[in-house]
Protein backbone atom coordinates (compact mmCIF):
# COMPACT_ATOMS: atom_id res chain seq x y z
CA UNK A 1 0.00 0.00 0.00
CA UNK A 2 1.25 3.49 -1.07
CA UNK A 3 0.14 6.33 1.45
CA UNK A 4 -0.07 10.12 -0.20
CA UNK A 5 -0.24 13.14 2.66
CA UNK A 6 -1.72 15.99 1.46
CA UNK A 7 -1.13 19.32 2.77
CA UNK A 8 -0.62 20.62 6.39
CA UNK A 9 -3.63 18.12 7.63
CA UNK A 10 -2.47 14.70 5.40
CA UNK A 11 1.46 15.33 6.04
CA UNK A 12 0.94 16.32 10.30
CA UNK A 13 -1.62 13.27 10.55
CA UNK A 14 0.90 10.84 8.04
CA UNK A 15 3.51 11.30 10.44
CA UNK A 16 1.40 10.33 13.61
CA UNK A 17 0.57 7.53 11.16
CA UNK A 18 3.88 5.87 10.74
CA UNK A 19 4.80 6.98 14.60
CA UNK A 20 1.55 4.81 15.49
CA UNK A 21 2.44 1.76 12.95
CA UNK A 22 5.86 1.47 14.62
CA UNK A 23 4.41 1.99 18.09
CA UNK A 24 2.13 -1.48 17.61
CA UNK A 25 5.17 -2.95 15.60
CA UNK A 26 7.46 -2.67 19.14
CA UNK A 27 4.78 -3.37 21.85
CA UNK A 28 6.18 -5.99 23.95
CA UNK A 29 3.20 -7.44 25.88
CA UNK A 30 1.47 -8.94 22.66
CA UNK A 31 -0.54 -11.75 24.33
CA UNK A 32 0.61 -13.58 21.22
CA UNK A 33 4.16 -16.62 20.55
CA UNK A 34 7.30 -15.40 19.44
CA UNK A 35 6.13 -17.16 15.86
CA UNK A 36 2.85 -14.91 15.41
CA UNK A 37 4.13 -11.53 16.95
CA UNK A 38 7.34 -12.23 14.16
CA UNK A 39 4.82 -12.22 11.12
CA UNK A 40 2.70 -9.66 12.34
CA UNK A 41 5.90 -7.89 12.30
CA UNK A 42 6.98 -8.44 8.68
CA UNK A 43 3.58 -8.46 7.64
CA UNK A 44 3.44 -4.54 8.55
CA UNK A 45 6.58 -3.77 7.48
CA UNK A 46 5.70 -5.05 4.18
CA UNK A 47 2.38 -3.16 3.88
CA UNK A 48 3.83 0.20 5.39
CA UNK A 49 7.59 0.57 4.78
CA UNK A 50 9.75 0.14 1.77
CA UNK A 51 13.02 -0.81 3.42
CA UNK A 52 15.58 0.46 5.92
CA UNK A 53 17.78 3.73 5.84
CA UNK A 54 21.59 3.91 5.83
CA UNK A 55 20.86 5.12 9.28
CA UNK A 56 18.89 2.16 10.17
CA UNK A 57 15.63 3.52 10.24
CA UNK A 58 12.58 2.51 8.69
CA UNK A 59 11.53 4.17 5.19
CA UNK A 60 7.61 4.72 5.03
CA UNK A 61 6.26 3.84 1.95
CA UNK A 62 4.89 7.36 1.36
CA UNK A 63 4.89 10.67 -0.84
CA UNK A 64 4.53 13.87 1.05
CA UNK A 65 2.96 16.64 -0.87
CA UNK A 66 2.64 20.33 0.40
CA UNK A 67 3.17 23.87 -1.11
CA UNK A 68 4.63 25.57 1.67
CA UNK A 69 7.83 24.40 3.79
CA UNK A 70 6.99 24.83 7.52
CA UNK A 71 5.27 21.36 7.96
CA UNK A 72 7.49 19.18 5.93
CA UNK A 73 10.59 20.27 7.30
CA UNK A 74 8.97 19.56 10.82
CA UNK A 75 8.34 15.99 10.03
CA UNK A 76 11.25 15.20 7.97
CA UNK A 77 13.30 16.78 10.10
CA UNK A 78 12.18 14.93 13.06
CA UNK A 79 14.94 12.37 14.58
CA UNK A 80 13.08 11.32 17.84
CA UNK A 81 11.34 8.11 15.58
CA UNK A 82 13.00 4.71 14.33
CA UNK A 83 11.53 5.42 10.93
CA UNK A 84 11.77 8.05 8.34
CA UNK A 85 10.97 9.45 4.50
CA UNK A 86 12.68 9.17 1.46
CA UNK A 87 13.97 12.48 0.45
CA UNK A 88 12.96 11.61 -3.49
CA UNK A 89 9.06 11.14 -2.22
CA UNK A 90 9.07 14.87 -0.33
CA UNK A 91 7.62 17.04 -2.75
CA UNK A 92 7.23 20.66 -1.97
CA UNK A 93 6.60 23.74 -4.53
CA UNK A 94 8.14 26.96 -2.80
CA UNK A 95 6.81 30.38 -3.31
CA UNK A 96 3.19 30.16 -0.86
CA UNK A 97 0.25 27.91 -0.62
CA UNK A 98 -2.98 27.85 -2.05
CA UNK A 99 -4.47 30.27 0.04
CA UNK A 100 -7.41 27.94 1.50
CA UNK A 101 -8.78 27.66 -2.01
CA UNK A 102 -9.63 24.69 -3.69
CA UNK A 103 -9.98 26.29 -6.84
CA UNK A 104 -6.11 27.52 -6.76
CA UNK A 105 -5.38 23.73 -5.59
CA UNK A 106 -7.22 22.41 -7.99
CA UNK A 107 -6.83 23.97 -11.33
CA UNK A 108 -3.20 25.30 -10.82
CA UNK A 109 -0.83 24.03 -8.02
CA UNK A 110 -2.36 20.32 -9.02
CA UNK A 111 -1.44 21.17 -12.62
CA UNK A 112 1.76 22.47 -11.90
CA UNK A 113 3.33 19.66 -9.41
CA UNK A 114 1.12 16.46 -11.36
CA UNK A 115 4.35 15.31 -13.24
CA UNK A 116 6.94 15.36 -10.13
CA UNK A 117 4.30 13.64 -8.32
CA UNK A 118 3.07 11.03 -10.79
CA UNK A 119 6.63 9.96 -11.24
CA UNK A 120 7.29 10.05 -7.73
CA UNK A 121 4.58 7.50 -7.47
CA UNK A 122 5.38 5.52 -10.58
CA UNK A 123 8.81 4.99 -8.75
CA UNK A 124 7.47 3.62 -5.92
CA UNK A 125 4.80 0.95 -7.42
CA UNK A 126 7.23 -0.25 -9.30
CA UNK A 127 9.21 -1.35 -6.53
CA UNK A 128 6.41 -3.42 -5.54
CA UNK A 129 5.61 -7.22 -6.51
CA UNK A 130 2.06 -7.05 -5.16
CA UNK A 131 0.94 -3.14 -5.16
CA UNK A 132 -2.51 -3.35 -2.53
CA UNK A 133 -3.77 0.58 -3.41
CA UNK A 134 -3.72 3.60 -2.41
CA UNK A 135 -3.98 5.44 1.18
CA UNK A 136 -4.83 9.45 0.97
CA UNK A 137 -4.75 11.57 3.85
CA UNK A 138 -5.90 14.81 3.22
CA UNK A 139 -8.38 17.57 4.95
CA UNK A 140 -11.67 19.01 3.16
CA UNK A 141 -10.96 23.29 4.28
CA UNK A 142 -7.87 24.08 2.84
CA UNK A 143 -6.48 24.28 -0.50
CA UNK A 144 -3.52 22.30 -1.16
CA UNK A 145 -5.16 19.13 0.53
CA UNK A 146 -8.40 19.42 -0.61
CA UNK A 147 -7.66 20.96 -4.45
CA UNK A 148 -4.24 18.99 -5.14
CA UNK A 149 -5.63 15.83 -3.40
CA UNK A 150 -8.66 16.09 -5.14
CA UNK A 151 -6.52 16.71 -8.48
CA UNK A 152 -4.44 13.81 -8.12
CA UNK A 153 -7.23 11.49 -7.10
CA UNK A 154 -7.86 12.12 -10.36
CA UNK A 155 -4.89 11.21 -12.28
CA UNK A 156 -4.41 8.27 -10.17
CA UNK A 157 -8.07 6.89 -11.48
CA UNK A 158 -6.80 7.75 -14.77
CA UNK A 159 -3.27 5.72 -14.74
CA UNK A 160 -4.14 2.92 -12.21
CA UNK A 161 -8.21 2.31 -13.04
CA UNK A 162 -8.00 -0.98 -11.80
CA UNK A 163 -6.18 -0.41 -7.99
CA UNK A 164 -7.97 0.51 -4.86
CA UNK A 165 -8.08 4.20 -3.86
CA UNK A 166 -9.13 4.74 -0.25
CA UNK A 167 -9.49 8.34 0.26
CA UNK A 168 -8.96 9.69 4.29
CA UNK A 169 -11.17 13.04 4.37
CA UNK A 170 -11.06 15.02 6.98
CA UNK A 171 -13.60 17.42 7.45
CA UNK A 172 -13.56 20.61 9.11
CA UNK A 173 -15.35 22.10 12.77
CA UNK A 174 -18.32 23.49 12.17
CA UNK A 175 -17.10 26.77 12.93
CA UNK A 176 -13.77 28.64 13.10
CA UNK A 177 -11.47 27.30 10.83
CA UNK A 178 -11.37 29.38 7.34
CA UNK A 179 -13.70 30.93 5.99
CA UNK A 180 -13.76 29.04 2.44
CA UNK A 181 -14.07 25.85 4.46
CA UNK A 182 -17.57 24.77 3.57
CA UNK A 183 -16.53 25.89 -0.31
CA UNK A 184 -13.95 23.58 -0.39
CA UNK A 185 -15.23 20.90 1.92
CA UNK A 186 -18.55 20.52 -1.54
CA UNK A 187 -15.75 20.74 -4.17
CA UNK A 188 -13.64 17.89 -2.45
CA UNK A 189 -16.13 15.74 -1.52
CA UNK A 190 -17.82 15.93 -4.72
CA UNK A 191 -14.66 14.91 -7.40
CA UNK A 192 -13.84 12.47 -4.54
CA UNK A 193 -16.70 10.72 -5.00
CA UNK A 194 -16.36 10.19 -8.34
CA UNK A 195 -12.99 9.15 -8.77
CA UNK A 196 -12.17 7.22 -5.46
CA UNK A 197 -13.43 3.65 -4.68
CA UNK A 198 -14.61 4.68 -1.02
CA UNK A 199 -14.31 7.83 1.18
CA UNK A 200 -13.67 7.12 4.43
CA UNK A 201 -15.07 10.32 6.89
CA UNK A 202 -13.28 11.78 9.97
CA UNK A 203 -15.13 14.35 11.31
CA UNK A 204 -13.17 17.21 13.60
CA UNK A 205 -15.36 17.52 16.29
CA UNK A 206 -16.13 13.76 16.69
CA UNK A 207 -11.99 13.66 17.06
CA UNK A 208 -11.97 16.21 19.46
CA UNK A 209 -14.86 15.33 21.99
CA UNK A 210 -13.53 11.83 21.83
CA UNK A 211 -10.14 13.18 23.51
CA UNK A 212 -11.87 15.39 25.94
CA UNK A 213 -14.68 13.14 27.14
CA UNK A 214 -13.29 10.26 26.88
CA UNK A 215 -9.29 10.36 26.83
CA UNK A 216 -9.72 13.35 29.14
CA UNK A 217 -7.27 15.50 27.36
CA UNK A 218 -6.35 18.86 29.71
CA UNK A 219 -5.43 20.98 26.24
CA UNK A 220 -6.08 18.85 23.23
CA UNK A 221 -4.14 19.57 20.43
CA UNK A 222 -3.83 18.37 17.14
CA UNK A 223 -1.17 15.60 17.93
CA UNK A 224 -3.95 14.42 20.28
CA UNK A 225 -6.57 14.29 17.49
CA UNK A 226 -4.25 12.73 14.87
CA UNK A 227 -3.07 10.12 17.00
CA UNK A 228 -7.07 8.91 17.52
CA UNK A 229 -7.42 9.23 14.50
CA UNK A 230 -4.21 7.39 13.52
CA UNK A 231 -5.83 4.74 16.06
CA UNK A 232 -8.81 4.46 14.11
CA UNK A 233 -6.83 3.81 10.83
CA UNK A 234 -4.79 1.54 12.31
CA UNK A 235 -7.37 -0.69 13.88
CA UNK A 236 -8.53 -1.36 10.27
CA UNK A 237 -5.57 -1.49 8.31
CA UNK A 238 -3.14 -2.74 10.41
CA UNK A 239 -2.84 -6.67 9.65
CA UNK A 240 -5.37 -9.41 10.89
CA UNK A 241 -5.43 -13.46 11.40
CA UNK A 242 -7.10 -13.97 7.56
CA UNK A 243 -4.68 -12.79 5.19
CA UNK A 244 -7.12 -12.80 2.10
CA UNK A 245 -8.30 -9.47 3.83
CA UNK A 246 -7.01 -6.81 2.19
CA UNK A 247 -8.29 -3.53 1.13
CA UNK A 248 -9.73 -5.56 -2.11
CA UNK A 249 -11.93 -7.20 0.53
CA UNK A 250 -12.52 -4.03 2.16
CA UNK A 251 -14.03 -2.44 -0.75
CA UNK A 252 -15.77 -5.39 -1.73
CA UNK A 253 -17.89 -5.68 1.56
CA UNK A 254 -18.07 -2.30 2.48
CA UNK A 255 -18.84 -0.78 -1.13
CA UNK A 256 -21.34 -3.44 -2.43
CA UNK A 257 -23.26 -0.78 -3.88
CA UNK A 258 -21.43 2.05 -6.52
CA UNK A 259 -23.93 4.53 -4.72
CA UNK A 260 -23.37 4.45 -1.69
CA UNK A 261 -19.18 4.98 -1.60
CA UNK A 262 -18.82 7.05 2.07
CA UNK A 263 -18.00 5.12 5.31
CA UNK A 264 -16.77 6.10 9.44
CA UNK A 265 -14.68 4.33 11.15
CA UNK A 266 -16.07 3.62 15.15
CA UNK A 267 -13.82 2.40 17.55
CA UNK A 268 -13.84 1.29 21.21
CA UNK A 269 -12.13 1.82 23.74
CA UNK A 270 -10.71 5.32 23.63
CA UNK A 271 -9.50 5.27 27.29
CA UNK A 272 -7.67 7.91 29.39
CA UNK A 273 -3.83 6.84 30.61
CA UNK A 274 -5.49 7.08 34.38
CA UNK A 275 -7.60 4.53 34.02
CA UNK A 276 -5.87 1.66 31.69
CA UNK A 277 -5.09 -0.47 34.48
CA UNK A 278 -8.81 -1.22 34.23
CA UNK A 279 -9.10 -1.78 30.79
CA UNK A 280 -9.97 -5.78 31.29
CA UNK A 281 -12.76 -5.31 33.08
CA UNK A 282 -15.07 -5.27 30.18
CA UNK A 283 -15.91 -8.32 28.24
CA UNK A 284 -15.79 -8.36 24.20
CA UNK A 285 -19.87 -8.41 23.84
CA UNK A 286 -19.88 -5.18 25.85
CA UNK A 287 -17.98 -3.49 23.54
CA UNK A 288 -19.66 -4.79 20.80
CA UNK A 289 -22.61 -4.33 22.33
CA UNK A 290 -21.41 -0.46 22.85
CA UNK A 291 -20.28 -0.36 18.91
CA UNK A 292 -23.84 -1.29 17.84
CA UNK A 293 -24.81 1.46 20.36
CA UNK A 294 -23.41 4.01 17.76
CA UNK A 295 -25.43 3.13 15.07
CA UNK A 296 -28.33 4.63 16.96
CA UNK A 297 -30.87 7.38 16.30
CA UNK A 298 -32.93 8.96 18.69
CA UNK A 299 -36.85 8.17 17.94
CA UNK A 300 -37.86 11.98 19.19
CA UNK A 301 -36.13 14.45 17.04
CA UNK A 302 -34.53 12.11 14.60
CA UNK A 303 -31.01 13.43 15.48
CA UNK A 304 -28.09 11.08 15.93
CA UNK A 305 -27.50 9.95 19.29
CA UNK A 306 -23.59 10.24 19.94
CA UNK A 307 -22.78 7.12 21.95
CA UNK A 308 -18.79 6.92 20.80
CA UNK A 309 -18.39 9.50 23.36
CA UNK A 310 -19.69 7.50 26.41
CA UNK A 311 -17.75 4.86 27.74
CA UNK A 312 -19.21 0.68 27.26
CA UNK A 313 -20.96 -0.41 30.15
CA UNK A 314 -21.29 -4.43 30.75
CA UNK A 315 -24.98 -4.09 31.36
CA UNK A 316 -26.36 -5.74 28.04
CA UNK A 317 -29.95 -3.68 28.63
CA UNK A 318 -32.45 -4.31 25.91
CA UNK A 319 -32.61 -1.45 23.13
CA UNK A 320 -35.53 -2.89 20.93
CA UNK A 321 -37.28 0.47 21.44
CA UNK A 322 -34.53 2.18 19.83
CA UNK A 323 -34.11 2.64 16.04
CA UNK A 324 -31.28 2.60 13.93
CA UNK A 325 -29.19 4.18 11.15
CA UNK A 326 -30.07 1.98 7.84
CA UNK A 327 -26.59 0.63 6.73
CA UNK A 328 -25.36 -0.48 3.37
CA UNK A 329 -22.75 -2.90 5.08
CA UNK A 330 -20.45 -2.87 8.16
CA UNK A 331 -17.55 -4.71 8.79
CA UNK A 332 -16.21 -5.32 12.55
CA UNK A 333 -12.63 -5.92 13.27
CA UNK A 334 -11.64 -6.67 16.79
CA UNK A 335 -8.05 -7.43 18.29
CA UNK A 336 -7.01 -8.98 21.21
CA UNK A 337 -7.30 -12.40 23.15
CA UNK A 338 -10.41 -14.67 22.72
CA UNK A 339 -10.83 -16.94 26.22
CA UNK A 340 -12.92 -19.78 26.25
CA UNK A 341 -15.22 -17.55 29.31
CA UNK A 342 -15.14 -14.53 26.90
CA UNK A 343 -16.28 -15.69 23.21
CA UNK A 344 -17.29 -12.94 21.09
CA UNK A 345 -20.68 -13.22 19.50
CA UNK A 346 -21.34 -11.44 16.27
CA UNK A 347 -24.75 -11.74 16.03
CA UNK A 348 -25.57 -8.20 17.43
CA UNK A 349 -24.81 -7.11 13.59
CA UNK A 350 -26.16 -9.76 11.63
CA UNK A 351 -29.75 -8.62 12.39
CA UNK A 352 -31.26 -8.30 8.61
CA UNK A 353 -33.46 -5.21 9.99
CA UNK A 354 -30.17 -2.80 10.06
CA UNK A 355 -29.51 -2.95 6.96
CA UNK A 356 -30.69 -1.85 3.26
CA UNK A 357 -33.38 -4.72 2.16
CA UNK A 358 -31.85 -4.50 -1.33
CA UNK A 359 -28.87 -5.95 0.39
CA UNK A 360 -29.33 -9.57 0.96
CA UNK A 361 -25.94 -11.52 0.59
CA UNK A 362 -22.93 -10.11 2.02
CA UNK A 363 -24.18 -7.36 4.36
CA UNK A 364 -21.55 -7.89 7.66
CA UNK A 365 -18.39 -9.54 8.38
CA UNK A 366 -16.15 -10.27 11.48
CA UNK A 367 -12.61 -10.01 10.94
CA UNK A 368 -10.10 -10.90 13.78
CA UNK A 369 -6.65 -10.57 14.88
CA UNK A 370 -5.40 -12.05 17.83
CA UNK A 371 -2.48 -9.55 18.54
CA UNK A 372 -3.10 -6.78 21.23
CA UNK A 373 -3.13 -3.49 19.42
CA UNK A 374 -1.07 -0.73 20.84
CA UNK A 375 -0.98 -2.46 23.99
CA UNK A 376 -4.55 -3.00 24.16
CA UNK A 377 -6.13 -6.11 26.02
CA UNK A 378 -8.98 -5.39 23.33
CA UNK A 379 -9.59 -2.84 20.73
CA UNK A 380 -12.72 -2.75 18.33
CA UNK A 381 -13.14 -1.28 15.35
CA UNK A 382 -16.73 -1.25 13.12
CA UNK A 383 -16.00 -0.10 9.46
CA UNK A 384 -19.69 1.48 8.63
CA UNK A 385 -21.09 2.53 5.75
CA UNK A 386 -24.70 3.88 6.72
CA UNK A 387 -26.99 6.61 6.27
CA UNK A 388 -25.69 8.46 9.02
CA UNK A 389 -23.69 10.43 6.99
CA UNK A 390 -26.76 12.16 5.38
CA UNK A 391 -26.78 14.61 8.17
CA UNK A 392 -23.51 15.97 8.41
CA UNK A 393 -23.39 16.14 4.45
CA UNK A 394 -27.20 17.86 4.54
CA UNK A 395 -25.66 20.34 7.43
CA UNK A 396 -22.66 21.30 4.90
CA UNK A 397 -24.82 21.27 1.99
CA UNK A 398 -26.87 23.52 3.74
CA UNK A 399 -24.16 26.09 5.35
CA UNK A 400 -22.68 26.06 1.65
CA UNK A 401 -26.24 27.25 -0.37
CA UNK A 402 -26.80 30.00 2.28
CA UNK A 403 -22.94 31.13 1.44
CA UNK A 404 -23.38 30.81 -2.80
CA UNK A 405 -27.12 32.22 -3.09
CA UNK A 406 -25.42 35.36 -1.64
CA UNK A 407 -22.03 35.11 -3.85
CA UNK A 408 -20.31 34.96 -0.68
CA UNK A 409 -16.25 34.75 -1.14
CA UNK A 410 -17.41 33.32 -5.13
CA UNK A 411 -14.96 36.11 -6.73
CA UNK A 412 -11.99 34.04 -5.27
CA UNK A 413 -12.64 30.77 -7.31
CA UNK A 414 -13.29 32.69 -10.39
CA UNK A 415 -10.45 34.39 -10.00
CA UNK A 416 -8.81 30.63 -10.48
CA UNK A 417 -11.15 29.81 -13.94
CA UNK A 418 -13.71 28.47 -11.63
CA UNK A 419 -17.30 29.01 -13.70
CA UNK A 420 -20.92 28.58 -11.79
CA UNK A 421 -21.23 25.53 -13.86
CA UNK A 422 -18.53 23.86 -11.07
CA UNK A 423 -20.49 24.48 -8.43
CA UNK A 424 -23.65 23.54 -8.83
CA UNK A 425 -22.39 20.59 -10.27
CA UNK A 426 -20.69 19.86 -6.54
CA UNK A 427 -23.96 20.54 -5.74
CA UNK A 428 -25.68 18.56 -7.73
CA UNK A 429 -23.65 15.21 -6.41
CA UNK A 430 -23.70 15.85 -2.92
CA UNK A 431 -27.45 16.22 -3.31
CA UNK A 432 -27.74 13.34 -4.95
CA UNK A 433 -25.73 11.76 -2.23
CA UNK A 434 -27.42 12.48 0.48
CA UNK A 435 -31.02 11.29 -1.26
CA UNK A 436 -29.23 8.19 -1.59
CA UNK A 437 -28.51 7.76 2.04
CA UNK A 438 -31.32 9.44 3.11
CA UNK A 439 -33.47 6.75 1.07
CA UNK A 440 -31.92 3.83 2.38
CA UNK A 441 -34.92 1.35 3.49
CA UNK A 442 -34.19 -1.51 6.20
CA UNK A 443 -36.65 -3.97 6.87
CA UNK A 444 -38.45 -3.39 9.58
CA UNK A 445 -37.61 -5.72 13.32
Amino acid sequence: MLTIQFGQCGNQLGHTLFSEVSSDMECVNTGVSHKANFQYSEDTFDKWFSGISKSNERLARAVLVDTEEKVINKIYNDTNNPWTYSTKNVICQAGGGCANNWALGYLIKGYELSDVILNCIRQETEKLDHFDGFLLLLSSAGGTGSGIGSYITKLLREEYDKKPIVNTTVLPFSFGEVCTQNYNTLLTLAKLYNESDINILIENEQIYNICNNLLQTSATNLQDMNKVISEKLLAVFQPINHVKCNINSLLSQIVCHPSYKIATIKTTPHIPATSANYESTYNWNSYIHHLKQTLRISNLNSQLTNIELKMPSNSLANTAHHVYACSVSNILITRGIIQEQNLIMTDKFEEKHLYANWNTIDWFSHWHQNRKFLNHDKFLALVTNNSQISYSLDTLLNKTWKSYIHSAFLHQYKQFGLEEDDFLQAFAVLENVVKEYKELVSHMK
